[in-house]
């Protein structure tokens, strides 16, 4: 469906006027469809929860909103912070972690983009637990996850879950696939993980439990979809449009989930993950899509600042933040955003 723009600015007064003069007297102007496509380079990591983002592209949903975009792809979000900071990209995707880190150092406004509490887990191997409770094994055997990482977060949670004190965990830092193969090798005991490279560790059952996940510890884990300040200033129609096409993007993925298996084997082979129909769908089933009534909800009520919160109280635990980051003002800039997207999909 071809999209029309419409007077929709008014929702990103208030998060441009704190940025700029400019921007405030640019929200004040009707907002016209644009004669050319206006250009935007879109970060996204190497990872399969990037596929709605690519999806968008795929389906059309950015050129209909007047967008041609480009994506650009790094290891991992530490990576493409500083690339964001230089203009090297205007909006995306990232983990939860860097989106904190690049809204207390520079103003990154983000967006729920997956509920990740199924997704996030931890394993065991059979032979660890055999005899034992979960918790003995945790008590007594070596444990492989991220080091100040939101696997780690999940770590704590899992072990408050079954009543252990996490200064009493033995961990060995590690990658997520070093975990797997670690634990593959009998090395560690058990180990935190992720669709889509845990979907073997999963399948086999004879010789790996998985005993927890962010879901059964009570604790919520999340990636965003972001966009710069810088973005927002110059350009809050492009930000707004950019944002309602990955929501139309998430939608499409629980609302078609056969094509959307087929589109993430595709997405796969182009970023060179291996997959298959087996393995695709598992990805796509392990996490949650957030829709853009949903964002606005989560952001209105509470849940994405408790979940923000959450992870921030951690890094501060541990060390990696010395204060914790003004999570509320994330949430009242990112919000008028989603609300400007929400008035564009009006204008049908």
């Amino acid at each position: 469906m071809k999209k029309h723009y419409r007077p929709f600015l008014g929702a990103l007064a208030v998060a441009a006027a704190a940025l700029t003069p400019l921007a405030t007297a640019a929200a004040a102007q009707p907002a016209t469809a644009p004669a050319e496509l206006t250009r935007v380079t879109l970060s996204s990591l190497t990872d399969d929860t990037g596929m709605p983002l690519w999806l968008a592209e795929q389906l059309g949903f950015f050129e209909q909103n007047g967008l041609d975009v480009e994506i650009v792809y790094s290891a991992n979000g530490a990576a493409a912070l500083p690339a964001g900071l230089a203009g090297d990209w205007q909006a995306g995707w990232i983990g939860a972690p860097p989106a904190l880190t690049g809204w207390d150092k520079w103003g990154l406004i983000s967006f729920p983009h997956i509920q990740e509490a199924r997704n996030l887990k931890l394993m065991m191997r059979n032979d660890a637990l055999e005899g034992r409770s979960p918790a003995e094994v945790l008590r007594n055997e070596k444990i492989g996850t991220g080091a100040n990482s939101t696997f780690q977060n999940l770590l704590f949670a899992c072990a408050a879950h079954f009543g252990v004190d996490p200064g009493e965990l033995e961990i060995v830092p590690l990658d997520p696939p070093q975990v797997r193969q670690a634990l593959a090798a009998g090395e560690i005991a058990a180990g935190t993980t992720s669709a889509s490279g845990d979907f073997q560790l999963v399948q086999d059952t004879e010789n790996y439990t998985k005993v927890c996940d962010g879901e059964m510890a009570g604790a919520s884990f999340i990636s965003v979809y972001m966009v710069t300040p810088t973005f927002l200033e110059d350009d809050p129609e492009a930000a707004a449009a950019f944002v309602e096409a990955v929501y139309r993007a998430n939608e499409y993925v629980n609302e078609h989930p056969d094509e959307a298996v087929e589109y993430m084997l595709e997405y796969n082979e182009e970023i060179g993950l291996d997959s298959t129909e087996e393995s695709a769908r598992y990805t796509l089933e392990s996490r949650d899509w957030v829709s853009l009534d949903d964002a606005i909800g989560d952001m209105s009520d509470g849940t994405t600042e408790e979940t923000l919160t959450q992870l921030s109280n951690f890094f501060v635990d541990v060390g990696v933040y010395s204060e914790m980051p003004d999570v509320s003002g994330l949430i009242e800039a990112g919000l008028p955003v989603l609300e400007a997207a929400q008035e564009l999909r009006g204008s049908d």
